[in-house]
């Protein structure tokens, strides 16, 4: 049995939640709180005392991409051609940036001044909104619209899909829906990804309520 350990949010660990879920694999969704985090780091429990974590039969595999990469191959979501591959991973590493855009306001706890900081950051010139023109205008390189160009979905879209779109779910204070209603690409690369079979079945429980409510098809319609 294989068990992914994570907070009970989408953030870092959902592209691989989704990637076990299609590959048949037996597995385990483990949501953890901050206390729990904390004593995991002290029991030595995490390789790189970060989370999130699948314990395997063979050991523990750390660091969000390489569980990714590792649950993609059993859902054949890893492009067999070994240049698409290539890209792939090269677009799961330069979406580095936009993993990191929000983390110099964790630790403002004014909730005004993180308001406004995060607001920023999503403006024109802020680091937010370069990362997102980049992302519009590499979609709009793809030509058969999937993130890394491949012939067919790849573990790069699923990781694209649920990290960018997750921003702009309200779990974050500051970052409001509508900024993503000025990217074209990406709106239209939400609706490609929200509607294939299996993503669309795999999120068919969800309700707007949900957290997970932007990787339904038409949520930001």
């Amino acid at each position: 049995m294989n068990r992914l350990v994570y907070f009970p949010v989408p953030g870092r660990a959902e592209a691989s939640r989704v990637a076990l879920e299609l590959s048949g694999l037996e597995w385990e969704d483990v949501e953890v709180d901050g206390d729990t985090f904390g004593q995991m780091k002290s029991n030595g429990d995490l390789p790189w005392n970060m989370l999130p974590i699948l314990q395997t039969a063979n050991g523990t595999i750390a660091e969000s991409s390489a569980i990714l990469r590792y649950a993609g191959k059993f859902s054949g979501l890893v492009p067999e051609d070994e240049y698409e591959a290539a890209k792939a991973d090269e677009f799961i590493d330069g979406m580095g940036p936009l993993a990191r855009v929000l983390d110099t306001t964790f630790g403002i706890s004014d909730v005004e001044e993180r308001i406004a900081l995060r607001k920023s950051l999503f403006e024109v010139g802020g680091k937010g909104a370069e990362n997102l023109q980049l992302l519009e205008n590499k979609l709009g390189e793809s030509e058969t619209g999937w993130a890394a160009n491949t012939t067919n979905m790849s573990i790069a879209d699923l990781k694209l899909f649920t990290e960018l779109f997750a921003l702009f779910s309200g779990n974050y204070d500051g970052i409001e829906a509508d900024v993503i209603s000025r990217y074209p690409n990406l709106m239209n690369y939400h609706s490609k990804v929200a509607n294939e079979d299996r993503i669309l079945n795999h999120y068919s429980g969800i309700s707007k309520d949900d957290i997970r409510w932007t990787f339904l098809p038409g949520a930001f319609s």
